[in-house]
């Protein structure tokens, strides 16, 4: 089984290459993310990970994915020490609106309902997807070399955030001063945010923001906004 991932905010593959812990290595076209442990009594391979890694033209890591036993958690806290940077999960019902426009992951779903994720490296390399309903007991299959012996149909993924139309510059700076004013009454004003500006957009990043009560949930959601002159 298989588990994909993508970056909640921008992290460039570049950066991740200064963090000891692990190795970014080539994985054919694309890239990887390589820890090993050893054991220090014999100095052999006590414990080992590996994580697909896919890169934008511009040198942005956009998706990541595991396969097998491969633990995420054995990596990515590395990266969320050093930058700051978390991963949303394909089981996350915001995993759409975190898509990258180059992705080259993309959903699949079968005639028995069921759904899953795959990318064009896969493809590119001839990989099947193969696992049983065991509650039909039907087989699902899909061979991107061999269109007829397959069940499956790409489904176009698309965001879940909802577009607000804003009549003028003064209209969105209202709202957003409304939003913010609501956060800090309700939870404080000691929030983390971070923003950057690139090719003319500027992007922000909430994290630790709770829509109903902390204690119900034990961690606060991340939202990403992105405001373009267009």
């Amino acid at each position: 089984m298989s588990t994909y991932y993508r970056p909640r905010t921008p992290l460039k593959l570049d950066d991740v290459r200064e963090i000891e812990e692990f190795d970014v290595v080539e994985d054919g076209n694309d890239w990887g993310f390589h820890r090993v442990e050893l054991d220090p009594k014999t100095d052999e391979i006590e414990k080992e990970c590996f994580l697909s890694v896919e890169t934008n033209s511009k040198g942005y890591v956009i998706d990541v994915y595991r396969h097998g036993q491969n633990d995420v958690d054995d990596i990515f806290p590395y990266i969320k020490s050093e930058f700051g940077v978390s991963f949303i999960s394909e089981e996350e019902v915001n995993y759409s609106n975190y898509r990258d426009e180059e992705t080259k992951v993309y959903l699949l779903k079968f005639e028995d309902g069921s759904t899953c994720y795959r990318t064009k490296s896969e493809d590119d390399s001839g990989v099947v997807t193969l696992f049983t309903n065991i509650d039909k007991m039907e087989t699902n299959l899909y061979d991107p070399k061999d269109k007829d012996k397959q069940n499956a149909e790409i489904i176009d993924e698309t965001s879940t955030i909802e577009e607000i139309p804003f009549n003028s510059i003064q209209h969105l700076k209202d709202s957003l001063c409304r939003w913010l004013d609501d956060v800090v009454e309700k939870h404080g004003s000691d929030k983390e945010v971070s923003s950057e500006v690139e090719d003319g957009k500027l992007q922000f990043m909430i994290h630790d923001v709770f829509l109903s009560n902390p204690e119900d949930k034990g961690k606060g959601e991340h939202y990403l906004m992105t405001v373009e002159q267009v």
